[in-house]
């Protein structure tokens, strides 16, 4: 086998997100992840200077959510990352108090309705 043939197949300028979400995420994937889906929103909860010691993607993700919140498939698509790496990352921050969460209800968890004939028969009064 020639070298000359071969050797295209590794060269290259930009080999794209290859490792860096790997990298990013330290090698962990969804384990404990505080349950979160796409779906699941996230705000930032800690002041702004605290965010020195963290790293970019995470100072990144808790920026982002200072402004009301975000689910987790916004964030990845802001980002530019998987889901499942905002997950981690968000999961992070999440057990060092930087965001907090609020998960969709389960499928199948409707609306009260004795509730929601209250708020009519209210309303029906104005």
């Amino acid at each position: 086998m020639s070298t000359d043939d071969d050797s295209h197949w590794f060269v290259d300028d930009d080999p794209g997100p290859l490792v860096r979400p790997f990298a990013m995420t330290r090698g962990r994937v969804g384990k404990d992840l505080h349950n979160l889906d796409m779906l699941t929103l996230v705000i930032a909860v800690r002041p702004e200077d605290e965010l020195s010691a963290l790293d970019r993607e995470y100072t990144e993700i808790v920026r982002l959510c200072r402004g009301g919140p975000l689910s987790i498939a916004e964030i990845a698509a802001y980002m530019n990352l998987l889901v499942v790496v905002v997950k981690v990352l968000v999961s992070d921050l999440i057990n060092s108090g930087h965001l907090i969460f609020r998960s969709p209800p389960p499928p199948g968890a409707g609306a009260d309705l004795t509730l929601l004939q209250a708020v009519l028969d209210g309303v029906r009064r104005l």
